[in-house]
């Protein structure tokens, strides 16, 4: 009996292009592009801050080179 399984839904990353199942990573609340893990929060300690109540803000928004008007 499988108990955790991989999640079957995936998207693209709009920083990278890289697939990556929905549930790792989010939208950033500033620029609301899907992001995976590493572009959304960055680091281990801004993830556990997210957990606690940070805002989801991604790594480009923070430091102030958002993403580039369409």
């Amino acid at each position: 009996m499988e108990v955790f399984r991989r999640s079957m839904f995936r998207t693209e990353c709009d920083e990278c292009g890289k697939p990556f199942p929905v549930n790792t990573g989010g939208v950033c609340d500033r620029c609301r592009r899907i992001l995976c893990n590493a572009h959304l929060h960055g680091s281990l300690v801004r993830r556990i801050a997210i957990g606690l109540g940070a805002p989801y803000v991604c790594v480009a928004c923070r430091a102030g080179r958002g993403p580039e008007p369409a």
